[in-house]
This record gives structure tokens, sequence and C-alpha cells, in this order.
């Protein structure tokens, strides 16, 4: 990533004349998404009838959504990817972005005391699943321009006063792990766009402080910390939904029970379809299904990065990075969740889960990284292209 860390010090030059997509890049997300629709519809279709009397909902609803962020992807993917990093562009893709933040506070919908959804009409928007991305192409932005990335207040400053209004609204939502999530991605930005290692440590211990401070303000962040240090307590209750998801899990085996015979996703696992929906295919593909399922992610996220390494100037590294920064904590996370290895986030899992704000999102960003790989000069031998600094 040393490529990435160096400091832009030219003026931009006229990007080159475009050639094709990275093709293997697309192929492993058509083929996760082909995965995810067939597992929506063998995970939905029992709850689709009982919840709503068609068992084709949840999958007709999910292919919509796909069609969608197909043609996201697709603008994406068209429009040269520099336009975004025009100021005007990013002021209004920041504030559309925080203004969606803030309508969620006052107009949206409420489930289980916490407004998270906007609901506009077809769908519910989930904003803070948009403001990953809107800041990960701000930060890009900024870091592009910025002369001294190691200075505190030339380098860091900016990007930490970006983050700090979205972190803000999404906590009052509340959303914990959300604003969680996002200052992660922002210290994984700092990293990719070089800063010192002294600032990035300080930046961590006030994190880690204040993550400590909220979970001690509320009541129910510390039940659910202390439910994931004793996995073994109250399984009818705050740990029933991590117990049946270890018992879809275990069930699978290595080959799985066999594709729709999971027996978790008959009224038995909340959340089948959606944040753990894993655990479903782990039942039904077992071990095998899932590690096939990762090895995909680690292809799209490989390809990314290659992307981001072989970029024609630094916004296109730092914006390739930064994207596949947000996919890989999104997968690990989720399976971090389903697994037991951390407690509940309530994060999807990319391309897979039911959801059209992370379906629409994710694939657009990916469309993003694909207009990157557009203006990659094509070389003969591996080294890497001569790039503009």
């Amino acid at each position: 990533m040393k490529a990435i860390q160096r400091r832009q010090s030219k003026p931009l030059k006229p990007l080159p004349k475009p050639h094709g997509v990275d093709f293997l890049l697309l192929l492993f997300i058509l083929m996760i998404c082909a995965l995810g629709l067939v597992m929506m519809f063998s995970a939905s279709y029992y709850y689709g009838i009982t919840s709503k009397g068609d068992g084709l909902f949840f999958l007709k609803r999910q292919m919509a959504f796909f069609a969608i962020g197909i043609a996201g992807m697709t603008a994406a993917a068209i429009i040269p990817y520099r336009v975004f990093r025009n100021g005007w562009v990013m002021i209004a893709l920041y504030a559309a972005a925080i203004a969606s933040l803030a309508a969620t506070l006052k107009w949206g919908t409420s489930i289980l005391g916490a407004k998270r959804w906007l609901d506009i009409g077809f769908f519910s928007l989930q904003p803070s699943e948009l403001c990953k991305v809107v800041l990960i192409m701000t930060w890009a932005g900024i870091m592009s321009r910025a002369v001294n990335m190691q200075h505190l207040i030339v380098g860091v400053l900016p990007c930490v006063l970006v983050v700090a209004p979205p972190v803000v609204l999404i906590l009052l939502q509340p959303n914990m792990s959300m604003a969680a999530i996002l200052c992660v991605l922002m210290y994984i930005m700092l990293y990719i766009g070089g800063t010192m290692r002294s600032h990035r440590l300080a930046l961590l211990v006030v994190g880690i402080g204040m993550a400590l401070l909220l979970i001690l303000l509320k009541g129910y962040r510390a039940e659910r910390l202390f439910g994931f240090l004793d996995q073994n307590s109250d399984l009818l209750g705050r740990n029933y939904q991590l117990n049946q998801a270890k018992i879809a899990l275990g069930s699978g085996g290595f080959f799985g029970q066999g594709l729709s015979f999971s027996r978790q996703k008959l009224g038995f696992l909340p959340e089948r379809e959606n944040d753990y929906i894993l655990a479903i295919i782990g039942e039904e593909l077992g071990f095998a299904g899932i590690l096939g399922l990762l090895s995909m992610y680690m292809a799209v996220i490989w390809r990314s990065v290659k992307v981001a390494m072989n970029a024609f100037d630094r916004y296109g590294r730092l914006l390739s990075a930064g994207i596949a920064s947000v996919l890989a904590v999104q997968v690990i996370l989720n399976v971090a969740v389903v697994s037991g290895a951390m407690p509940t986030t309530g994060q999807t899992l990319p391309f897979i889960s039911y959801g059209g704000t992370s379906m629409v999102v994710f694939l657009t960003a990916m469309g993003l990284i694909l207009s990157v790989s557009r203006y990659t000069k094509v070389t003969t031998k591996n080294a890497g292209p001569k790039q503009q600094e």
C-alpha cells in the first residue's frame, strides 16, 4: 500500500482513454449476488408464507433491489470516477447524507425504540448505509487534495471533522455499532492515506474511551456485552438468537443439510433472511458453502485492492481502497456476530442479506471501483503502471 500513501504534489492530469472494466471483479460480484438470491429464496420462503401470505414476497423485493443496484453500478462504472472528486459534488453528496440522517430522527420509522429507517414509499431507506460510502468518497477527496497528510491540522483534523456530524446523528438514533463502524473506517482511511502513527494511536485511545463511556451510560448496551461474554446463559432470552444461529451452523456440518432443508428458518432463528442469513447458508450448504462464499468475497476484495494499486491517480487509489475496506469490515463483522465471536451489531452480509439500501449502496459502490478500473494503464508485465501522484 506504499503507493497509496504518497501525497499528491503535481497538478491533475486528464484521465487517459477508458478501456474495459475489471472483468474478474464484476464476475465475482455477480456470483455472490446470484448465490444471495438463491439463499434469500430458501431462507425467506417459510417466513414469507406465514407473515405475508406469499413465499416469494422477500425474493421478489430483493430482485427489484438487485435490479436497481445493477443500474446504479452501471451508471457509476460509466461515469468517470473523478467527477466525484469535484468539490461541489462532494459537498452535495455529504449534505444529502447528513440531511437524510437528520430526517430519519424527525420522520423515521421507529422499530424497537430505534429510528434508523426512513420510509420513502416503496421501501425503507437506511441513511447510515449510504453514509458509509459517502464518507469514503469525501475522505478520498480530502486526502487527495491534502498537501501533507502527516500534519495534524492539515491532514487529520479535516477527516475527523467530516465524520463527527454523522456519528452524532447516528448515536441519537440510537445506533452505536454503526457509529463505531464509521470511526473504524476513518482509522483505516487515515492509515491508507499515510498519516502519522502517533496521530492514529491518539485517535484510537480516545475512541476506545468514548465507546466504553457510551456502553456504561446505556444499560442495554452493557447487558448485550455481558450476554456476549457469557453466551451459555439466558439461552431463551438475550442469547436466544445467537444460540439458534449456533445450532444452525453446527447442524450443517461440512457439506450441509442440503439447499432448502434448513430447520432453523422455520420460525426458530430470527432475522434468518437478514443479518443472520449466514447461519442458514451454513446449515444448508455447510462449512464448504461458507468457505466458498468467503473465498468469493476475498476475490472481490483482492481485485478491488489491485485496482486501487494500479489506479491512475491518488483519488482513485484512495476511493477503491476505501470501498474495499468497507466491504471487508462489513463481511468480517457479520461473520463474527453470527459465529458468536463478537457482540451483535446488526450489520448485513453484503449482496446476500435482505435489504434494499444495503444491496443498492454496495452495488453502486462497486461501480465506482469498476470506474477506476477503466482508467488503469494496461501493461504486458506484472510491474504496476506509472501513476500520477
